[in-house]
């Protein structure tokens, strides 16, 4: 397409930015012309999306949108979010008042006449991520219902990455539980026998993906306080 003038690129200096619950924080993203230092070309509306991306890859969530004037922000976003806008490059998202739902990874789209293109930022939380089973004993919760527990805990179901992160800071729980993603895990920082088996490395064991509805699991949850500060 080079007749159409210069390739449009799209940038995220930050693959990762931190913040909690409460907090603010921006999503870095910038757009630039291939061999040219202006923004646009002036003769197409330079139109900005952002979306976050789900665990099913071909879901995602509409979050912001803007083209010149006209500015939509959707769901659980509105209100809550705005364009950066410090330079006419700049397509950056700024969340406030963070929620623990906000946690995952955003997609900043600029899309410019028949150009466009992508750069992905992951937004990571401070916090805790805890085993919950309910009164009645281990393994009752569907994942519906495990969804729910976490809510009633003040958290939210943890996501993978966040499972990971904290084995690796030292969670060791031998009772599989749901994840975000639907799938099943436990952490095992010190392998034995009623997990697993001794002769095992230790890492967060996957169970794989089982039916919502019927399938009856514990649950991981993630929270994070207001301040940041850690429990």
């Amino acid at each position: 397409l080079e007749e159409n003038g210069p390739r449009l690129l799209v940038v995220a200096e930050q693959a990762k930015v931190f913040s909690h619950r409460g907090g603010n924080v921006t999503l870095p993203c910038k757009f630039y012309h291939e061999h040219t230092s202006t923004a646009g070309s002036g003769t197409h509306k330079i139109r900005v999306k952002w979306t976050k991306l789900t665990s099913d890859y071909l879901k995602e969530v509409d979050v912001f949108v803007a083209m010149g004037h006209h500015k939509k922000s959707y769901g659980n976003y509105q209100g809550r979010v705005f364009l950066k806008g410090s330079s006419e490059n700049d397509a950056s998202l700024i969340i406030t008042d963070i929620m623990l739902e906000d946690y995952g990874r955003y997609k900043c789209e600029v899309i410019e006449g028949l150009e466009d293109d992508t750069a992905v930022v992951t937004l990571d939380l401070e916090g805790v991520v805890f085993p919950y089973s309910p009164r009645l004993g281990r393994y009752n919760l569907n994942f519906h219902e495990a969804q729910q527990a976490c809510r009633d805990q003040d958290a939210v179901i943890a996501a993978f990455d966040q499972l990971y992160d904290a084995w690796r800071g030292g969670l060791d729980w031998c009772n599989a539980g749901w994840l975000s993603d639907g799938s099943v895990q436990y952490p095992i920082t010190k392998p034995r026998e009623p997990c697993g088996g001794k002769n095992t490395v230790p890492g967060v064991r996957n169970y794989g993906f089982w039916d919502k509805d019927n399938s009856r699991y514990d649950v991981f949850c993630f929270t994070s306080n207001f301040n940041g500060k850690s429990f």
